[in-house]
């Protein structure tokens, strides 16, 4: 169709012409410009003199801005996150070029439709499609401009060959359309419904779809046929993942090489990418191996128990448990010393007690003091009231060490504002009211006969799901038989309430038709930023309880790898200020999700889908996204603390989805050392992340990370949480922050009329830069007069 919206112009116009090509990582629905002869035209190519008017030349502002709204279809956070802000404004003017696109791994399912049921779905309040004609009128061509877009077509195959790779599959552009009621069905096949097939691609992201039609009804079938093949090669065939593919042919040529060289063994054909989460060297650098005064370490690593994973399958190969249970096995001492056999005995009776064999394990603890963070699954309790001596005795241990540490740390003065839940360096009662703020004080303030508790047992769940786990054989400890225990339940929701609440939140942020009035409401009925508030507090009371009280804290929830893994990193994140840097925080994730066996294939049905009816949703869930989510709400309200910033999480997230590297991938670490070899295989998130300079946060200050625990007021924390509109409402159709185009060359819009006053139109950089400068103007003010009052009072002082 004709740049400026019209029709065929006739004697070699300029057309943009819509193509769909799928390759092994991803379905794009890209333009070009090209003349209807043709030809196509560069992106530093202009319009044929002898087609182009001196008026077609000047195009006003208000035109240029109309243009550029008709052709947002995605937030301009999104473009932010995949196009620097210098590179967009150096495009050429004359740049008309679209591309859509989406990752096969993150497509959900693949539907066929009908004409009338694209009509409808296009329509459809509840959804927003990335190339809905209805919805973006400037950007795919009507059906009145099939006959100029089709002879420009077909001259071009040979020319976009070199463009397009060996390894695509294309569409014709004619038929990359939204079906219309004019649009003459002469010339297409149709099926039983009358209409000419169309194909949707569903994402599991963000309630995206994109949309285009076929040529005929065996085209229709050949594309979905080959999308299905390549989206879904299931779980027993992940190696056709493009995690596997980019890297394919370097492992295969350094395989060949080997066996040229007559290597006996083919181990690691290509050396693997750096693991992140070393558990010795990363329990090290937390310290808690070392004595507290006279008294030796409360914690100890398991190193041969789980070495081949037979204790816990879904575990890292490394574990710590309390001195008095595991003993001595620090590989400085002896290399070939083992855990004795009582307390392999006692840890598999412990781990037979626990689902899935997940026994109370040590995540991080305190180099002061016995706080700590561990982590387990339910107890195997079920109606009858089952009881574990072993069980017991291992968490008494920890509460016993715990409380033999605290009082090392005492004797030395160690710990802090931490002293003890006695301590004369405690702080302030009126200050730890000012923290909690009226949120469970009783259990967060311990004083009198609350403080002979020595563990904490902090259950996610909602206690009426705990309880209704017994008739499971589940449920939760009873601490009549657990001696100086605490249990306390924090009501956040199971996977499903978390996919049902993200699709609510992704189907209102997507919608035209969401009221704007009610948006807040709207938004809170979705049930995501009570999730996301449930999650920040309990995790803030875990760091609360581990910091101020000193006390070792046991979480767990169903089988300990979901909501168990968002409260157990979170709390990290406000204890240790190593975990706030962009190394740390990819060895939180990795040891945390990773290591600890957060299920991501299970959970987003990596190279799975559903059928066209939908079919059941069975164990997906975004969980991890919703712990982006939650790190996002700390990055957005304390962004000093953070190396990262929020893009840094942004781009995080988009390769959830993606499968374009391996690091996310399995269900465990098991799975992915041992069975799937991804490190050697796949190239990792981590070192693309990192090697993004714009990914740094400018605001981040190293004084504040000295600091160390950031532990703010609890009511400041959830009262400021906010939508993550970049991520949820990264395909949605309206505006959500003030933005202009980059290629406009003035910031002001063109007054219409003498009485007219200018608009200026910002950019969300603009606003942070000149935010900013106000921030270091203010600084610059108060340093000045700071300055003349120590001089006013060295004067003072002479004069005195």
């Amino acid at each position: 169709y004709n740049e400026m919206g019209e029709g065929d112009s006739g004697g070699g116009g300029v057309v943009t012409v819509w193509c769909c090509v799928m390759t092994f990582y991803r379905v794009a629905v890209f333009s070009y410009r090209a003349t209807s002869d043709g030809r196509v035209l560069l992106d530093d190519e202009g319009e044929p003199k002898e087609n182009v008017t001196a008026t077609s030349k000047i195009v006003d502002n208000e035109a240029l801005i109309q243009q550029w709204i008709q052709s947002q279809n995605i937030s301009i956070q999104f473009q932010a996150a995949h196009h620097s802000q210098d590179q967009t404004q150096q495009q050429p003017k004359s740049l008309k070029h679209h591309v859509f696109q989406m990752p096969l791994a993150s497509i959900e399912r693949v539907e066929k439709v009908l004409s009338s049921s694209q009509r409808s779905l296009a329509g459809n309040t509840q959804t927003s499609s990335l190339t809905s004609s209805s919805n973006y009128p400037g950007i795919l061509p009507t059906s009145s401009t099939v006959s100029s877009a089709s002879s420009a077509m077909s001259q071009l195959g040979s020319q976009m060959k070199p463009f397009l790779g060996s390894m695509t599959s294309t569409t014709s552009n004619s038929n990359l359309l939204t079906n219309t009621a004019s649009t003459n069905i002469a010339n297409y096949a149709t099926a039983g419904g009358g209409g000419p097939l169309g194909i949707i691609l569903h994402g599991k992201d963000g309630g995206r779809w994109i949309k285009f039609s076929t040529n005929s009804y065996s085209d229709a079938m050949r594309t979905q046929e080959a999308l299905n093949t390549y989206a879904f090669p299931g779980r027993r065939n992940l190696g056709y993942l493009f995690a596997f593919e980019s890297r394919r042919a370097e492992v295969m040529s350094s395989g060949a090489q080997q066996q040229e060289e007559e290597s006996q063994a083919i181990t690691a054909p290509v050396p693997p990418t750096r693991r992140r989460f070393v558990p010795l060297e990363e329990f090290e650098r937390q310290g808690i191996f070392t004595g507290r005064g006279d008294a030796s370490s409360p914690w100890a690593p398991v190193l041969t128990a789980n070495a081949s994973y037979g204790l816990c399958a879904s575990y890292p190969s490394l574990l710590i448990g309390p001195r008095s249970i595991v003993g001595d096995e620090t590989p400085s001492n002896n290399a070939t010393t083992t855990l004795p056999d009582t307390g392999i005995g006692l840890l598999r009776r412990c781990a037979a007690f626990r689902s899935e064999n997940r026994l109370p394990t040590l995540t991080w603890g305190s180099a002061n003091h016995g706080g700590s963070i561990w982590r387990s699954s339910q107890p195997k309790v079920g109606l009858q009231g089952n009881r574990s001596a072993e069980d017991e005795r291992y968490l008494y241990a920890i509460g016993d060490e715990a409380k033999r540490a605290n009082l090392a740390a005492d004797a030395l003065a160690e710990g802090g504002v931490g002293g003890g839940t006695g301590a004369a360096g405690k702080p302030p009662m009126e200050f730890l009211r000012m923290l909690c703020g009226r949120n469970n004080e009783s259990d967060l303030i311990l004083e009198g006969a609350s403080s002979s508790c020595m563990l904490k047992i902090m259950d996610m769940r909602p206690k009426s799901a705990a309880m209704a786990n017994r008739t499971q054989g589940y449920g939760y400890e009873n601490t009549n038989y657990y001696r100086g225990t605490t249990i306390n339940f924090y009501g956040i929701g199971n996977i499903h309430a978390v996919r049902d609440a993200y699709q609510k939140i992704c189907a209102l942020c997507i919608s035209p038709n969401t009221s704007d009035i009610q948006w807040m409401q709207l938004v809170e009925n979705t049930n995501w930023p009570s999730m996301t508030r449930l999650i920040l507090s309990a995790s803030w009371q875990t760091a609360y309880h581990v910091h101020i009280n000193r006390l070792p804290i046991l979480l767990h929830c169903s089988h300990g790898w979901d909501r168990t893994s968002q409260v157990s990193a979170l709390a990290q994140l406000l204890l240790d200020p190593y975990y706030r840097t962009r190394e740390g925080f990819s060895t939180l994730v990795e040891k945390d999700f990773l290591s600890f066996g957060h299920p991501f294939h299970t959970r987003c049905g990596h190279g799975e889908g559903k059928n066209e009816q939908g079919g059941d949703e069975g164990q997906l869930s975004p969980i991890f996204l919703q712990f982006l989510d939650c790190v996002f709400q700390l990055v957005n309200q304390f962004p000093e603390y953070f190396e990262f910033n929020a893009r840094y999480l942004l781009l995080l997230s988009e390769h959830i989805y993606s499968c374009r590297f391996g690091t996310l991938l399995c269900d465990s670490e098991r799975e992915r050392e041992v069975v799937a070899g991804i490190r050697q295989r796949t190239y990792c998130l981590w070192e693309y992340l990192d090697s993004i300079p714009e990914l740094l946060n400018p605001l981040f200050d190293k004084a504040y990370s000295e600091a160390g625990v950031l532990l703010m007021p609890l009511p400041m924390l959830l009262r400021n949480v906010t939508l993550w509109t970049d991520r949820l409402c990264m395909y949605g159709s309206k505006a959500i922050i003030p933005c202009s185009p980059p290629r406009l060359s003035s910031s002001q819009y063109t007054v219409k009329s003498g009485d007219e006053q200018p608009v200026e139109l910002h950019t969300a950089k603009d606003v942070s830069a000149r935010a900013l400068k106000r921030a270091m103007d203010d600084v610059e003010i108060w340093r000045v007069t700071a300055i003349a009052a120590l001089k006013e009072v060295e004067e003072l002082k002479k004069s005195g």
